[in-house]
């Protein structure tokens, strides 16, 4: 797929994933009777009490997921149902970018919000990055992560003989940018889950790729090494101190080297809430970054560099 298009067909494939997601609060707010109290005006306390969900710090979220949607309004303390539709656009234009095989990944991530009403730590739940590797490799091995692994080698310029750091490489990207950068380069993956790093290394180890991971929280780089590019993708949403981060990843990289970094920006898709309560159900999230954020803590840290946007969810940063 030719790079522009590729990055038209990620932000367009969050798109949909965020619009599902909405249409998923709709659903369970019908399914479990919420939207019926709601028309009771109910105070928050009242709705927990009412509702019959164990995990009422869910519940909670959710009423506000409902508030940062606009389908729920506060007035004086109650909570009130507001007049709210929804209109989901089909073109054929958005339809020719959908990379449909995330669609049942998600459909699973929304099963699982049923039994987290139950209790958080129900055994269906399958998020954990260690104990349900399988899971989060399986939405590795989509073929929208790899188109979003194919623009990052692109904007970031990425090709034999690169030196490539890969901050939360998970179980596919040593492989896919170890061959990428051969023998001639030099590609570093670190990822906290050791699970996702096994299954990482089974597969380069196959293949006889030059690649190193390692285990290791992102917080806790050490600039020590040169790369020409630095990638995070998927990542910032599980990390608080994410400047931090920031500025040990940009120490990294050699001038007019690229920081590319790929995430549903909150500041670029409107109702990013409604995909958050679903990602939540992994302990570790934090929330979507906005890029504004990103590009003004690294003001604030005095770095040179260059910010563009190729699309709403793909930033590259090149320091100067």
């Amino acid at each position: 797929m030719e790079i522009g298009r590729a990055v038209e067909a990620i932000d367009a494939n969050i798109d949909h994933m965020v619009r599902t997601a909405v249409l998923q609060i709709v659903a369970l707010g019908m399914k479990h009777g919420i939207f019926s109290l709601l028309t009771e005006e109910p105070t928050l306390q009242e709705l927990l009490d009412n509702i019959g969900l164990p995990n009422r710090a869910l519940l909670v979220k959710f009423v506000h997921t409902l508030r940062d949607l606009g389908i729920v309004e506060v007035h004086g303390g109650r909570l009130v149902l507001s007049d709210f539709s929804y209109i989901l656009n089909l073109s054929p234009d958005t339809c020719s970018t959908l990379l449909p095989d995330w669609m049942s990944i998600h459909e699973e991530i929304y099963r699982m919000v049923d039994y987290a009403f139950i209790t958080p730590k129900h055994p269906h739940i399958l998020m954990d990055f260690d104990k349900d590797a399988d899971f989060w490799d399986m939405r590795m091995r989509t073929s929208f992560a790899q188109t979003y692994r194919e623009v990052m080698a692109s904007v970031a310029g990425i090709g034999p003989g690169s030196a490539v750091l890969d901050i939360g490489c998970g179980s596919v990207s040593p492989e896919f940018f170890g061959s990428i950068v051969g023998y001639d380069g030099f590609y570093l993956g670190i990822d906290y889950s050791s699970a996702l790093l096994e299954i990482a290394r089974s597969r380069v180890e196959s293949k006889g790729l030059p690649v190193y991971l390692k285990e290791l929280d992102a917080r806790l780089i050490r600039p020590v090494n040169k790369y020409d590019a630095v990638l995070i993708s998927f990542v910032l949403e599980y990390i608080p101190d994410r400047e931090k981060v920031l500025k040990n990843a940009f120490e990294t990289l050699e001038v007019e080297g690229k920081l590319v970094i790929v995430e549903p920006f909150r500041d670029a898709f409107k109702d990013i809430s409604a995909l958050e309560f679903f990602e939540a159900l992994n302990r570790d999230f934090v929330g979507f970054p906005t890029a504004e954020e990103i590009i003004n803590a690294l003001r604030k840290l005095e770095f040179q560099f260059k910010a563009e946007h190729p699309g709403r969810s793909v930033l590259v940063i090149e320091k100067l």
